[in-house]
């Protein structure tokens, strides 16, 4: 080679792609779509309570206006933001886990795929398992950072957590008291309980929001 020639780099296979991947616009996306389940519920909860104070009226109006009208809409409101939001969440909780996998060097048992699995469990893969996965993920994302932000406290782990937790056994409940109600009156109350529950899962999507938004700033920082 001649002198002032630049030498060529080896040939040979590219360098390793890092997995890492900021879920900031992911935890963006769910701010938004969570917010929007939120105020679903909100509506919904709020429907059916205007639809328990109705039930006696021999005059109801129409259109728009008519309770069970209202009540149905609100439903279908609540189906149109639950689904993205479920599927944009499990691409979320997918990523701060893949995220976590390159943090802890393998130490975290089982493989980044069980973040998505975990969802298709019944029961406990609904509750129990997801709020296994996010502690690991917490712990193993606050670990590499300097001083006191290695032992950011986990709380919004197990507030999202527990909130869902309550929110599934409100709507199961209620599900369970519209489905023994013998009486016309006892159905009717059943509203009331279904409103309870969609308050509960507002509170849930409030909760969800935070881990989302605290968990995504933990594994930016450093």
């Amino acid at each position: 080679m001649s002198v002032g020639t630049a030498r060529l780099s080896p040939l040979g296979a590219p360098p390793p792609r890092s997995l890492l991947r900021s879920p900031k616009g992911l935890a963006t996306a769910l701010t938004v779509l969570l917010s929007l389940c939120a105020a679903t519920r909100l509506l919904a909860a709020a429907a059916e309570v205007n639809r328990y104070r109705m039930r006696d009226s021999l005059t109801l109006s129409t259109g728009f206006g008519h309770p069970g009208t209202l009540l149905s809409i609100s439903m279908s409101l609540v189906m149109m933001a639950m689904l993205p939001t479920a599927v944009v969440f499990i691409v979320w909780f997918h990523r701060v886990r893949v995220n976590a996998g390159v943090y802890a060097r393998g130490a975290l048992r089982g493989g980044p795929g069980w973040a998505v699995g975990v969802w298709f469990v019944p029961v406990v893969g609904w509750t129990v398992l997801p709020c296994l996965i996010a502690l690991k993920v917490w712990a193993a994302s606050a670990a590499r950072l300097p001083g006191k932000a290695a032992r950011t406290s986990p709380a919004p782990v197990f507030a999202w957590a527990a909130a869902f937790a309550a929110a599934m056994l409100a709507s199961g409940g209620a599900s369970w008291f519209a489905g023994a109600a013998a009486t016309q009156d006892a159905v009717d109350s059943a509203l009331l309980v279904y409103a309870a529950s969609d308050l509960v899962y507002a509170v849930a999507a409030v909760f969800a929001v935070l881990l989302v938004r605290r968990l995504s700033a933990l594994q930016a920082a450093g």
